[in-house]
């Protein structure tokens, strides 16, 4: 029986730049909430992927960026622990527009964070499916120039599942020998509970628009497991009263939109017939408080 290979693999980038829809591809299976939007993913979500003798596990951490709100501060906490805390770093970026001599600032703050790590770092350059051969080329020796001499430089695209086979053969090379740290047969760790919650705050995100979405948090306060079906509660926190009415829209509406788009994606989740039952409550300054922040999961 050949040697068991096992490791953490952290997939690191600025916002919106695909990570969390790479994991959901690689993994096979939605656990990681993907919208337009930046800065949608707030906690570290984990994903297991497990051949016959090699076992990633996957960490898509938030986008790295500046900012001075707490809640974002929070956010990116988390991103820059995973630096620490994985065998292997997989930092994600776009190909770089024919008009830039230069790679995204954000880019290049993710990788100044990684140091002298860029050697041990794969870098993946995403949306290849959107820009020709020779805007890709071009990237990978601008990114070659400026940082210096990655690992591995793997073009793929996400969304299209382009070279994700090519990427997991290259990844499962650098796994450390070690034993399994979970069931061959888990894609996660995070409980159905918190992937409610996403699957709910994902439908504000595509249901609603501007700054909104970034206001708002998502808690379960019951989930029971009947024989025919599984009935769920949840509250959707808001921090102004103006903000409570637009989620709940017109004789209720939009927030009735909202629970049918994600009651169909947790029926999908769980196998099962699902009752979902949201309210809204106005938690004001949520993101700004930090015993707010701990309540609804975003510890320090």
């Amino acid at each position: 029986m050949s040697a068991q290979h096992c490791g953490f693999i952290g997939l690191i980038g600025r916002p919106n730049v695909g990570k969390s829809t790479l994991l959901n591809k690689i993994i096979g299976q939605k656990i990681s909430i993907t919208t337009p939007k930046p800065q949608t993913t707030r906690n570290r979500i984990l994903g297991i992927k497990t051949f016959d003798s090699c076992q990633m596990i996957f960490i898509d951490t938030p986008g790295i960026h500046t900012s001075d709100k707490l809640l974002n501060q929070r956010i990116v906490q988390y991103a820059t622990q995973t630096l620490h805390d994985v065998d292997l770093k997989v930092v994600l970026v776009e190909p770089i527009p024919p008009n830039y001599e230069e790679i995204h600032p954000e880019d290049a703050e993710v990788l100044n964070l990684l140091g002298e790590d860029i050697a041990k770092t794969i870098l993946l350059i995403n949306k290849i499916d959107q820009v020709p051969k020779e805007e890709l080329l071009r990237t990978i020796a601008l990114f070659d120039q400026k940082v210096g001499t990655f690992a591995e430089i793997v073009p793929i695209s996400a969304l299209k599942g382009t070279n994700t086979d090519r990427l997991l053969e290259i990844l499962q090379q650098y796994m450390p020998e070690s034993p399994f740290y979970f069931e061959s047969d888990q894609i996660t760790d995070i409980s159905e509970r918190f992937l409610v919650a996403e699957f709910v705050r994902e439908q504000v995100f595509l249901r609603l628009q501007q700054e909104l979405p970034y206001a708002t948090a998502v808690q379960v306060d019951e989930f029971k497991e009947e024989p025919k079906i599984i009935r769920i509660y949840c509250t959707i926190c808001v921090e102004r009263d103006s903000q409570k009415g637009i989620v709940i829209g017109k004789q209720g509406k939009m927030l009735k939109t909202i629970g049918s788009g994600a009651r169909r994606k947790i029926e999908t989740l769980l196998g099962k017939k699902v009752f979902l039952s949201l309210q809204v409550k106005v938690l004001k300054k949520w993101s700004s408080n930090p015993r707010h922040l701990n309540v609804l999961g975003l510890n320090e």
